[in-house]
């Protein structure tokens, strides 16, 4: 079978710019960056073979072409939502509580969900479903009732989301222990000016954070064409101790290195954390929604009291 030469996402994007005529207002619709929403409509441009919209500082049109192919799509993509809706709601009363979760936070998180989930959840809510998926995407999934609980990094949502802090977490320089910033108890963020940094790419997914990094490396006196970015937080270890740069990211990642010879240092000047977010409907359909809430926050509690507390007892990150 031949693959299509276009995604959802691009025809998501192209719908959502046809009917806000403003590609930052398309992007704030669909919890995207403005970057994001415009790379999808140029690639879906690119595969169509000619301009869907006419760009100028003032206002966003629909070209012929464009004016076209939203006829052809509008009514298709509707239809395919509605069946995708009815779909899940089937499949809701079968499968129990849904949580979605981004890659590290799964793996960090949800095996002590599993150890607290008979304390704190009711028996009905064990039957639940773990979903791999960023930020963005879990915004859009928990608005739309496909997902009733989400877990990821700093997000800011808007009513009727609901956005619960479970624990802030600081943001760490991943070094090889002979780089001579090692020595240092504290880095601060000017201090990787002249360095190449190496970041994870998913903060694109998550608006917020990609502006907060953006305007700290900007004040640190950190060029853009010195940030690299590795596709997975796992790998971020491995690249610092196979050359010469530093990786950025959140102390948890210090609890899952096995790679020998890395050190963590905390980031200061600004005092950089990240917090650890629940994501939930405030008029969830769900009616166990808060206990894994509570759940989730108890594994939390638990993880930061024992494994990132001997995380910095063994010397790997400095308090």
């Amino acid at each position: 079978m031949m693959a299509a030469s276009w995604d959802l996402r691009q025809l998501e994007c192209f719908l959502a710019v046809a009917e806000e005529r403003h590609f930052r207002k398309a992007a704030e619709r669909l919890h995207l960056s403005p970057a994001s929403v415009s790379e999808a409509v140029a690639g879906l441009e690119r595969r169509l073979g000619g301009r869907l919209f006419d760009r100028s500082t003032r206002r966003v049109r629909l070209t012929a072409h464009g004016e076209r192919f939203l006829d052809d799509v509008r009514e298709p993509y509707q239809r395919l939502r509605r069946a995708h809706e009815a779909a899940r709601a089937r499949s809701r009363d079968r499968e129990g509580i849904s949580i979605a979760y981004t890659p590290e936070l799964g793996t960090l998180f949800l095996p002590a969900l599993l150890a607290a989930a008979p304390r704190s959840v009711p028996s009905t809510a064990l039957a639940w479903r773990p979903l791999l998926m960023h930020t963005a995407e879990q915004i859009r999934e928990i608005d739309d009732g496909s997902v009733d609980v989400g877990l990821c990094w700093s997000a800011v949502v808007r009513r009727p989301l609901k956005a619960t802090v479970l624990c802030e977490i600081p943001v760490v320089a991943i070094l090889r222990e002979d780089d001579p910033l090692a020595a240092r108890a504290e880095i601060p963020l000017a201090q990787l000016r002249d360095r190449r940094v190496l970041v994870t790419p998913g903060y694109d997914d998550n608006p917020f954070l990609e502006s907060r990094r953006r305007a700290d490396f900007a004040q640190a006196g950190i060029a853009t064409p010195n940030v690299d970015a590795v596709q997975r937080y796992d790998e971020l270890a491995v690249h610092v101790a196979s050359g010469e740069r530093i990786g950025l990211h959140p102390a948890t990642i210090a609890v899952t290195n096995s790679i020998p010879g890395i050190v963590f240092r905390p980031v200061v000047e600004p005092t950089w954390h990240e917090t650890i977010c629940v994501l939930t409907h405030s008029v969830s359909p769900h009616p166990d929604v808060d206990a894994v809430v509570t759940a989730l926050t108890d594994a939390v509690e638990e993880l930061r009291d024992s494994r990132l507390s001997s995380v910095a007892t063994a010397g790997k990150v400095v308090q």
